[in-house]
């Protein structure tokens, strides 16, 4: 946890408060944070709210008051684990587990420190090799990860057991549809530019 995110002191005011971010997520989830009362049920029922600098209804909160940047310099949402136990104890239908996946999918493009740029870095690469190769190369995923997270010797031990036992291979095959799943990708990269998708 971020101590300095936590102590430091949050000022309320026009200028501080970023209402287009905050629409954003409500279009992309489809659901309002002004609805939430902070009767906090969701954070109550949230598996992985001990290990979140922001629980669950923190979360609305700091929408609601526009202090995303808050949410973003954190972990919470990276911890979110989509199971939707908050959205299904809200009373006022708070699509909160939405909410989490429309940070996720806007703290590509944000401004900031995000806590979790590995995450970020692991779906980047993960999904390079399913656009290059029609699926996943584990030797390739695990080995620019390393180079590119400046963590060469990770997992470094790992590599001969995984080979021996066959888990892991040196060379790959692509995908006999890669020209099908080019074209998913390259819709997406169209939706992306009309405002249609992240």
């Amino acid at each position: 946890m971020d101590v300095r995110v936590k102590k430091k002191k949050m000022i309320i005011s026009q200028e501080t408060m970023d209402v287009d971010f905050v629409r954003k997520v409500e279009a992309l989830s489809d659901t309002s944070v002004r609805r939430c009362f902070q009767c906090g049920k969701c954070s109550a029922g949230c598996p992985m709210a001990t290990f979140m600098e922001h629980p669950p209804n923190r979360v609305v909160r700091l929408l609601q008051l526009g202090q995303w940047q808050r949410i973003l310099a954190g972990r919470s949402i990276w911890y979110c684990a989509s199971c939707e136990t908050c959205s299904t104890r809200c009373p006022n239908k708070v699509h909160l587990a939405s909410i989490m996946d429309a940070l996720r999918k806007l703290s590509w493009d944000a401004e900031g420190p995000s806590k979790e740029s590995y995450v970020q870095l692991a779906n980047k690469l993960f999904l390079q090799n399913i656009r290059t190769y029609g699926r996943q190369y584990e030797m390739r995923l695990a080995a620019v990860f390393n180079v590119k997270s400046g963590q060469f010797l990770k997992d470094m031990m790992l590599g001969p057991k995984l080979f021996a036992k066959g888990k892991l291979k040196m060379f790959h095959s692509k995908n006999k549809n890669l020209a099908e799943i080019e074209k998913i990708f390259s819709r997406i990269d169209e939706m992306r530019k009309k405002g249609e998708a992240l």
